[in-house]
Parts: C-alpha cells; structure tokens; sequence
C-alpha cells in the first residue's frame, strides 16, 4: 500500500461559488484513505475523496479480519469499512468516484493549488494525499476465481490461522512470497 503526505493547509484564498478550493483531496478509499479522510474531516478540513470504484479497497473483498482493535472476535471486511465510510462521511467528507486521471502540481510563489481531474471535471486542492492501495498478483489459471476465499489466498498474514496444520502451496515471486511461507 502506499500513502504519501503532503503537509495539509488551510486555504486562505478566498473561493467562489465555481472555484471551491478543498484543504485536501485524498485519492483512494480504502482503509488508509479513509482513515485520513476521517481524522482530516474531524479536524474541519474541507476534504474530498476520490475513489474509482467502491470505498474500502481490498479490505472488502475480506471475508473476516481478526487482527483490527476493538473487534476481538473480527468483524467482516464490508462491514468494517461501511463503518469507517459512515464515520468519515459524518465528520463531513466528501466523496467522488471516479478514476484520477490527472494530478497536475504547479507550485510557484504565488499559485500553491494543485488540481486532480475526474471524470472530466477539475478539483482543486491545496494537499494530495495518495493512498492508492495495493492489488494482488492473480495466477489467472483455471478456477482462481471460484476458489478465492474458499482455498485461494491472496493474504497468507491474514488467512494462515484458517489453513493452520494443513498442506498449503505459496506461489509468489521474491521475499514476499518467502516471508509468508515461513
């Protein structure tokens, strides 16, 4: 996952009615994502959201994380991350889907904006902050799919303790893929 913080301050420019400038903008809802997009909201930042498909990111697709404070028997992954969008959206954030397809930061003395577009339409930002998560590497062999949280595996930390004494096969490239055999 990465996440990179660009130092979040309070616009000063006076905005009009078409040219709303957000204290930050945060490109990617999931965990992290929300996360920021939580405490920044909390903290009366004027803040958007982009996400490109649903809020959460591969924390949805997590049939139950165990390992996440304050759910001691898990909670499932949907449900965490409902709970963490509502938390964010009630402290004011503001959310758009759509893929960023442009991030343009010209700083100078006088200009500090940045814009991120979106599905043809520009925001302006004085923070980016991305959070565009991560995506598993997929075999693409026959039955993947069918068999994903029903045997495959894309997360051996999080789902070892369901294979716990059995035979497994870790496939992977690197010391990723030894680190999570181990």
């Amino acid at each position: 996952m990465s996440v990179v913080l660009i130092k979040p301050k309070t616009s000063s420019k006076k905005e009009t009615k078409e040219e709303k400038i957000y204290d930050a903008i945060i490109i990617g809802g999931g965990p992290a994502g929300l996360t920021a997009g939580i405490y920044l909201s909390r903290a009366r930042m004027n803040t958007l959201l982009i996400e490109k498909a649903l809020p959460g990111g591969q924390a949805i697709l997590t049939e139950i994380i165990e390992n996440y404070p304050g759910f001691p028997l898990g909670i499932a992954g949907p449900e965490l991350m409902q709970k963490m969008e509502e938390q964010a959206v009630g402290f004011g954030l503001k959310i758009e889907y759509g893929e960023a397809a442009e991030v343009k930061i010209k700083e100078d003395k006088e200009d500090k904006v940045k814009i991120v577009k979106i599905n043809n339409q520009e925001y302006k930002t004085l923070t980016i902050i991305l959070a565009s998560g991560a995506e598993a590497s997929k075999l693409e062999v026959p039955g993947e799919e069918e068999l994903r949280g029903r045997g495959v595996s894309y997360c051996a930390t999080c789902d070892a303790p369901f294979f716990k004494n059995q035979k497994v096969v870790v496939v992977g490239g690197g010391d990723t893929a030894i680190e999570e055999a181990l």
